[in-house]
């Protein structure tokens, strides 16, 4: 049975007294009630939390864990959370300290340059074991400058996540029941595009270990509802989800979820071992983990683990873009300013010219080596090979999905359709014979709209085209990377993929520019009917 417990406001502490610990330690002095029983909790009707025992299968249990344990690494920016700066600590101890307040603090670095020692700029906290996985939104700022994207881990582990994610659902299904009105509220948000977990109102996972969160606030968030659970190797007391304002603490263990208004003030009381808990840690040692004690990561002395998960919609995710958008472009294009303050990020192109050299392993496997080597041209077709496969690369890297792509000489006269196919799609560009050399009138029926390119044809250019998975990206780039010779990217295109799709109207066309591969003004321009005219 469902405990419901509903407070009076005037038994609660005041903002300004919450504000006044956050970043301290909780312990038994914040709270008076310990609910470790299903239940509802509100203040004057506001739901607060709602938290449930066991809410998960065992064997569901067991892949989170097999899959996410080791998920949790060691971060230093995780702000009030981490807690008072302690200089006696592991890590601090190593370090001098130049200066501290709170829970941030910068040490003294030897300089690159001089030798000499300095004050480090970035501030940092406490190192704990504390990891996000799923989705970032845009990064920039200390020379980064990222696209909505996959985290580090979740790409780096993309099978464990995807195994791990049935778990993650079966979360998003309690609090669908428990709290609709939230979670429709959150899941509408999240539907805006595609940066959420499958199936789930979430972003992103934080997942710690082991990781006594002092007192702090979420943000960054959208809503304030974040769904939390716990998984557990061996025993240990302690790490309760305190809520001062409500002086109220949930004993969430192993299976258990709690669903909170993170937004307000909480923080874990210690882990630690009681006589039992000793006992039994004593006759079954951990074996999961081995860790370097000597980095210094806050919990992990520990001879048990407990895995924490926190899930949420970031609120920086509606920024996302339906569309991930690039423009090829030398850093010194003339026109690369008219892509400026557009939703086009500007990808560095390769500059051939200027960076390549005649006899480079790249040149040589071109086969414009036999027929134009030792000529700036053979240069700049090689930097534009390059630059695509570089793009490719980039891609699979960040397994970005929804990429546009174009080159900084297109033109854009048409809508970009909103339902691109799940393929390889050219938005501009012109049809020639699949046999170049080939005088054989082309003779097409264009339907408006979506089109497959027919085998005898093959499309010209990479002005823009439309690759909606990373992993055709990555199949891409490994073909190209087994060639044994390379052409002009657009030709390789037509010989390596299969029944291409085109937009009929063309969305881009070729503005009247000089080629930055010929060198000399174009006569001849792809237009919107894909005619080279």
């Amino acid at each position: 049975m469902v405990r419901i417990i509903n407070i009076d406001a005037s038994n609660c502490l005041s903002d300004a007294e919450c504000d006044n610990l956050k970043g301290t330690y909780m312990d038994n002095n914040h709270y008076e009630l310990v609910v470790d029983y299903d239940c509802d909790f509100y203040c004057e009707g506001v739901p607060v939390f709602k938290f449930r025992k066991n809410a998960f299968n065992k064997d569901l249990l067991t892949t989170a864990w097999d899959n996410c344990k080791n998920m949790a690494v060691a971060s230093r920016g995780r702000g009030a959370a981490a807690g008072p700066i302690d200089p006696e600590s592991v890590y601090w101890k190593k370090r001098e300290i130049a200066w501290s307040s709170k829970w941030s603090a910068r040490y003294m670095v030897k300089d690159k340059k001089t030798g000499e020692m300095k004050e480090s700029k970035m501030r940092v906290n406490n190192t704990t074991a504390s990891s996000p996985i799923g989705y970032y939104g845009k990064t920039k700022g200390l020379g980064l400058d990222l696209p909505c994207r996959l985290s580090h881990y979740t790409r780096t582990n993309l099978d464990k996540y995807h195994k791990a994610t049935p778990f993650f659902q079966a979360i998003a299904n309690h609090y669908k029941d428990l709290l609709p009105d939230q979670y429709n509220c959150q899941m509408e948000r999240a539907k805006v595009n595609e940066y959420h977990i499958p199936e789930t109102p979430f972003s992103t996972i934080t997942i710690n270990r082991n990781f006594r969160t002092a007192l702090h606030q979420d943000s960054g968030d959208f809503g304030g509802w974040a769904c939390l659970s716990v998984l557990e190797e061996n025993k240990y007391s302690g790490g309760l989800f305190v809520l001062p304002k409500f002086k109220v603490a949930i004993d969430m263990r192993h299976g258990d979820l709690l669903i909170a208004d993170v937004h307000q003030y909480h923080g874990n009381t210690g882990l630690y071992e009681s006589e039992e808990d000793k006992k039994y840690n004593d006759e079954n040692p951990q074996k999961t983990f081995k860790d370097n004690l000597e980095v210094g990561v806050l919990g992990l002395n520990n001879r048990f683990s407990r895995i924490s998960f926190v899930c949420y919609l970031r609120e920086d995710i509606i920024n996302c873009p339906g569309y991930n958008k690039f423009v090829i472009s030398l850093e010194n294009s003339e026109r690369l300013p008219k892509w400026k303050d557009t939703e086009y990020k500007h990808f560095e192109a390769v500059n051939g010219k200027e960076t390549l050299t005649y006899d480079c392993e790249s040149c040589k496997k071109m086969v414009s080596y036999h027929n134009i080597r030792n000529t700036p041209q053979h240069l700049a077709k090689t930097g534009c090979f390059l630059s695509h496969m570089k793009l490719l690369k980039h891609i699979w890297e960040y397994k970005l999905n929804k990429v546009i792509i174009v080159e900084d000489d297109a033109l854009q006269v048409n809508q970009i359709p909103e339902d691109l196919p799940d393929t390889f799609t050219y938005l501009g560009g012109f049809v020639c014979n699949k046999k170049i050399t080939s005088k054989e009138k082309i003779e097409i029926k264009h339907d408006i709209g979506l089109n497959t390119l027919d085998e005898n044809y093959r499309m010209l250019t990479t002005l823009s085209y439309y690759i909606p998975r990373w992993e055709i990206a990555r199949d891409l780039y490994e073909k190209l990377m087994k060639l044994k010779r390379w052409k002009a990217i657009d030709i390789i295109y037509g010989n390596i993929i299969t029944n291409p799709k085109y937009v009929y109207p063309a969305v881009f066309i070729e503005e009247y520019s000089e080629s930055q591969i010929m060198n000399k003004k174009k006569t001849k321009h792809a237009n919107e009917f894909y005619e080279f005219k």
